[in-house]
C-alpha cells in the first residue's frame, strides 16, 4: 500500500498541496541496569536484547531503580511498555505481596496490552494470572473480587477504578489491595486532560488518601511509587506534578534511542465538503493496487467514520470479494473492539476507519497508510496517528482537506508538523467537579472508619477543604450544588463518571431490557441521538425512536433504520451572561466607549428544534412532530460555565452572518492555536444577553466563546489573555487564503484590532449615543414550564406566570405543581433559580424591556428574528 500511495503522490494524480519526508533515523543503545539482575528480569531483558536496551529505556529504569517517580515522554513505537512491565515483574518477583495497578486510558488498550504482560509473566516463570484485567469486560462483581485476590499486577481503566474499586473500600479484599499497593501506572498520560485528566487527579489524590489511612504510619516510608508514559506532552514534568502532586523525573525525547522508519507526509486538496469522497478513492486505490498491510482513517466523528466504513465497504464488496473494512470508535462493545482488531492483525480487514479511538497505543505493525480526514484537532493528535503508520516498514500519512486547511491557521503543512506539541489543560478548580469528588471522599471516608476530616499529607487543590466540608452529611451546602448532588444519589463513585461533570449518560438500546449499543452523554446525544435522528452503529443503520428519561437508568431507545437515511440536528443556542461583579472572573474586563471584552460566569442553554432530512434538505420541526407521535419532542440541555464576550456598539458588527463567521473563525484558529477538542468548546453569536452593573442588558453586538464542560476547565481563559494575539493569527491567516470570501472579512479582522485597541481596564462603559437595545433581557415566556431549585429538590413542572423587578432583581410568579390533595400555589422566585427543563420542551425564551415590564423586541440591531 505505501508504494501504491507514495505513486500517487509523486505522479500528481490528486491535487497535492505540500510533501514532506521524515527521514528514518538508527538505534542508540545502552546496557541493562544492574539492579534488574537482582530478580530474573534483568538475565531475560539482557538475553532478550543481547545486553541492549534503548538509550531511553536504560535511562527510565535506572531512575526507577533509584525509586524515583518517572515520566517516559518519548515517540511512538519507542518501547515506553518494556519499561514498566520489567518494573513491575521485577518487584513482584522480589515481594510476592506487592500489588501494582497499571491504568490505561481505553478498555482498547487494556486488552490489547494484557497480551504482553501475560506473555513476559510466562516468560519469567510466572502464572499467566499473576497479571489480571478488570475493566468493563469484567461484569461479574465475584469475577473481579478473585482477580484482585490472585493477581498482583492489575491492568484497569480509571472508570472501573471509580466506578466500582472505589466503591468497595470496605471490602476486606478491595482494602487488602489497596493497602498492598506499591506502584501506580499511567500510560498514555497526554489522555489524562481536560475533564478526564481533572477527575483521575481526585481519583488518584483519593486512592493514595485510602492507602494512607490503611498503611497508618508506614505509609511515610512506603512510598507508592508512579511511573508515566506519554508520546506526545509539552512540559511532562510539570503535568505530572499538577496532575499528581508529586515530582516526576522526567525522560524526553532527548533520551529516545529508538529507530525510526521513514516517512512521507502530504496534503491532498479537496472541495469543501468532499473530503469524503477523496478518502473513499484513496482507500479504494490502496485496497486494489497495494497487495501488502493495512490503511488506518481518522475521522473526529463518529457518524462520519460509519458512514466512510459503510461506503467503502459496499463499493468494493463487488471488486474484491472477501476484502473487509471496519468501523471503530468508543461506545462498541469490549467483544466488538477485539474482534475488531484481531482481524486487523490477521489481514482479514486490510483497512480500519476510526475516530481517536485507535489514535494510540494499540500496536498494528501492518499498517503502511494513514488518512486523515481534515486537519487533526491538536498537533498531538496528529502525531500519535502518525505514529501508527510505518512501524515495520516505511510509511505514508495523508491529510484531506480543501485547499486551505493549514492557510487558514496561518501556517503551512510542514510548520505544523515542526511545532512542539502543546501543553496538556487541567483545571482543578472547578467546583461541580470538587462537589462530586468530596461526595465520594465522604463515602470512602466512611467506609474505611476513618475521620471525617480532610485527609492530610495529601496534596489537595485549592479551595477543596471547603467543598469537602459541604459535601459532607450535614455540611452547608450552596444551593449551586444541589443538582450535582441529587445526581450523585446514595452511589457517587457509579453515578460521576470521569468523562464528564453533571452530565447524564444515556445508553443507547433497541428496548430497556436489551444489551446496549453504545452511550452518549448528553451533550453527545443532542448531536447524535435526538429523536427520529439516524444513528449509526457497527456500519448498520438505526432510527432514534425515543428518550426514556423516566427509568431508573435513562436510555435513548432505537429501531432498525433505513439503508441510506441520514439526518442533521438544527440546535438553537441561548447564552445569558453578565459583566457585574458577580458574573465577572478574576476582573478580567476591558471596555471603551462601544463595547467591552470580558471572561465571566455563563448560562448556556442547548436546544434541538428538529432535524434536517439527508436526501431532501427538508426540516422537520419537534413542534410538528409531536402532534403525531409524542416521541418526537425537542430536547435540551443547560449548564453553568465560564466564557469570553466581546460587544461592540457598531453597526457592522451587529449584522448576524459578520458575527457567526466572527465566533466560528475565532474558535477555530483559537482552539488549533491552543489544541482544545472541538468538542471541549462552543460559540454563539445570537440569542445572547449580557447584563450590565446599572441594569442594562446588551445583546445586539456581542460574539461568545464557552466552555463545554459543567461548571467550566476556564479553557477559554486563555483566549481573553491571548485575545490580540489570536486576532493577529486571524489576520495572517486570512491574508494567506486566497479563497474570495476572504477579502472582505480581512477589512472586519482589522476593525475588531482597532477597536480592541481602544479598550482598557480603567475606561468607563458608555453606550452609544444613539437609542440602545440596552435595557432588555431574554427571560422566560408566560406559561413555559420550567424548573427551579430550592433546598435540594428540583421541581420540573414550574409553570411560568409572569415576571417583575423587584429590589432591582428579576422575580418570576410561579404556579408550583398541584400535588394531591392540595391546589397549585402561586409564589414569587427569584429569577437566579429557574433553568430551562431538560425534560420539558414546553417553555421559550422572549425579549422583555424592564422599564416597562412587557415582552416586546428592541429595536433592529441586524439580527434576524
Amino acid at each position: 500500500m505505501y508504494e501504491t500511495i507514495r505513486g500517487l503522490l509523486d505522479r500528481n494524480e490528486f491535487s497535492v498541496i505540500e510533501s514532506f519526508e521524515i527521514p528514518g533515523r538508527p538505534a542508540r543503545y545502552s546496557p541493562v541496569p544492574p539492579f534488574l539482575f537482582d530478580s530474573k528480569v534483568g538475565g531475560h531483558l539482557d538475553e532478550k536484547f543481547k545486553s541492549q536496551l534503548w538509550a531511553h529505556q536504560a535511562q527510565a529504569l535506572e531512575a526507577l531503580g533509584r525509586e524515583d517517580n518517572v515520566v517516559i515522554s518519548t515517540g511512538t513505537a519507542s518501547g515506553k511498555s518494556l519499561v514498566f512491565r520489567a518494573l513491575a515483574l521485577h518487584k513482584v518477583l522480589l515481594d510476592p505481596s506487592s500489588r501494582i495497578v497499571v491504568f490505561y486510558p481505553l478498555k482498547a488498550l487494556v486488552a490489547d496490552q494484557l497480551r504482553g504482560w501475560r506473555e513476559m509473566a510466562r516468560t519469567l516463570g510466572l502464572d499467566e494470572n499473576t497479571v489480571g484485567q478488570i475493566d468493563g469486560s469484567v461484569k461479574d462483581f465475584k469475577a473481579r473480587e478473585d482477580i484482585l485476590q490472585q493477581a498482583r499486577i492489575v491492568v484497569m481503566t480509571p472508570d472501573v477504578c471509580q466506578a466500582w474499586l472505589m466503591a468497595r473500600l470496605a471490602m476486606p479484599v478491595v482494602k487488602k489491595f489497596i493497602d498492598s499497593l506499591s506502584t501506580l501506572v499511567m500510560d498514555e498520560a497526554h489522555t489524562l486532560e481536560g475533564v478526564f485528566g481533572s477527575n483521575f487527579a481526585f481519583l488518584l489524590r483519593r486512592m493514595i488518601a485510602a492507602r494512607n489511612h490503611l498503611l497508618g504510619a508506614k505509609s511515610r516510608s512506603e512510598k507508592l511509587q508512579l511511573v508515566a508514559t506519554t508520546a506526545t506532552i509539552s512540559n511532562p514534568g510539570e503535568h505530572l506534578k499538577q496532575l499528581t502532586g508529586e515530582k516526576f523525573t522526567v525522560v524526553d525525547h532527548e533520551a529516545d534511542g529508538a529507530p525510526h522508519y521513514g516517512r512521507i507526509v502530504a496534503h491532498i486538496a479537496c472541495t469543501e465538503g468532499k473530503e469524503l469522497e477523496i478518502a473513499k478513492e484513496l482507500q479504494h486505490r490502496a485496497l486494489i493496487n497495494g497487495k501488502d498491510g493495512a490503511f488506518i482513517t481518522f475521522l473526529d466523528s463518529r457518524k462520519g467514520v460509519e458512514t466512510l466504513a459503510m461506503s467503502t465497504q459496499k463499493d468494493i464488496d463487488d471488486m474484491l470479494g472477501g476484502t473487509e473494512v471496519a468501523s471503530y470508535r468508543s461506545g462498541f462493545t469490549s467483544e466488538n473492539r477485539q474482534r475488531i482488531e484481531q482481524q486487523l492483525r490477521s489481514g482479514h480487514y486490510r483497512g480500519v476507519v476510526s475516530t481517536s479511538a485507535l489514535e494510540m497505543g494499540i500496536d498494528f505493525s501492518n499498517l503502511r497508510v494513514g488518512f486523515n480526514v481534515g486537519v487533526p484537532p491538536t498537533r498531538k493528535a496528529y502525531r500519535q496517528r502518525l505514529g501508527r503508520i510505518g512501524r515495520s516498514g516505511p510509511g505514508a500519512f495523508v491529510v484531506i482537506g480543501p485547499p486551505n486547511a493549514f492557510r487558514r491557521y496561518g501556517i503551512s503543512f510542514e510548520n505544523y508538523h515542526d511545532m512542539s506539541v502543546e501543553p496538556s489543560y487541567l483545571y482543578l478548580d472547578n467546583r461541580f467537579m470538587q462537589f462530586a469528588h468530596g461526595r465520594c471522599l465522604s463515602e470512602e471516608r466512611d467506609a474505611l472508619a476513618a475521620p471525617a476530616r480532610l485527609p492530610s499529607r495529601v496534596k489537595w487543590p485549592s479551595g477543596f477543604g471547603d467543598i469537602y466540608s459541604a459535601a459532607r452529611p450535614g455540611g452547608s451546602r450552596p444551593p449551586e450544588f444541589d443538582a450535582i448532588a441529587e445526581l450523585g444519589s446514595d452511589t457517587p463513585q457509579r453515578n460521576y463518571p470521569l468523562r464528564n461533570v453533571g452530565e447524564v449518560n444515556l445508553q443507547i438500546k433497541l428496548h430497556e431490557n436489551t444489551d446496549s449499543l453504545g452511550d452518549a452523554t448528553q451533550s453527545q446525544a443532542l448531536r447524535e441521538c435526538y429523536p427520529g435522528a439516524t444513528y449509526f452503529h457497527m456500519m448498520h443503520s438505526y432510527e432514534v425512536a425515543a428518550w426514556r428519561t423516566a427509568t431508573i437508568n435513562p436510555f435513548v431507545q432505537v429501531k432498525r433504520g433505513i439503508p441510506g437515511r441520514s439526518t442533521r440536528p438544527r440546535i438553537t443556542t441561548w447564552i445569558n451572561t453578565g459583566i457585574t461583579t458577580k458574573e465577572l472572573i478574576e476582573g478580567h474586563l476591558i471596555r471603551g466607549n462601544n463595547g467591552f471584552l470580558a471572561e465571566c460566569q455563563m448560562l448556556i442553554t442547548e436546544r434541538v428544534d428538529g432535524y434536517y432530512d439527508g436526501r431532501t434538505g427538508e426540516f422537520h420541526s419537534y413542534q410538528e412532530l409531536q402532534q403525531r407521535n409524542p416521541n418526537m419532542k425537542a430536547r435540551s440541555r443547560n449548564f453553568r460555565t465560564s466564557g469570553v464576550v466581546l460587544c461592540i456598539e457598531e453597526d457592522w458588527f451587529k449584522k448576524s452572518a459578520v458575527k457567526r463567521m466572527i465566533s466560528d473563525r475565532l474558535l477555530e484558529v483559537f482552539g488549533h492555536e491552543y489544541s482544545i477538542l472541538p468538542q471541549d468548546v462552543g460559540s454563539g453569536a445570537t440569542n445572547i444577553s449580557v447584563r450590565s452593573t446599572d441594569g442594562s442588558v446588551w445583546r445586539g453586538g456581542c460574539i461568545a466563546v464557552f466552555d463545554e464542560t459543567y461548571g467550566s476547565l476556564r479553557l477559554t481563559e486563555k483566549l481573553y489573555i491571548e485575545f490580540n494575539h489570536i486576532l493577529e493569527r486571524l489576520a495572517l491567516a486570512t491574508e494567506m487564503d486566497v479563497s474570495p470570501e476572504t477579502k472582505s472579512f480581512l477589512s472586519i479582522v482589522k476593525k475588531i484590532k482597532e477597536t480592541i485597541s481602544g479598550f482598557s481596564a480603567s475606561n468607563p462603559l458608555l453606550g452609544p449615543e444613539d437609542e440602545s437595545p440596552r435595557g432588555y433581557e431574554q427571560i422566560f415566556t408566560e406559561g413555559s414550564r420550567v424548573c427551579y431549585r430550592e433546598s435540594g429538590t428540583i421541581a420540573t413542572d414550574v409553570e411560568i406566570i409572569q415576571p417583575t423587578i423587584m429590589n432591582g432583581e428579576l422575580m418570576y410568579q410561579v404556579k408550583t405543581p398541584q400535588r394531591p390533595g392540595q391546589r397549585p400555589t402561586l409564589r414569587w422566585i427569584s429569577a437566579s433559580s429557574i433553568e430551562p427543563s431538560a425534560d420539558s420542551d414546553v417553555w421559550e425564551y422572549a425579549w422583555w424591556n424592564r422599564e416597562t415590564e412587557t415582552y416586546e423586541n428592541p429595536p433592529d440591531d441586524g439580527e434576524k428574528k
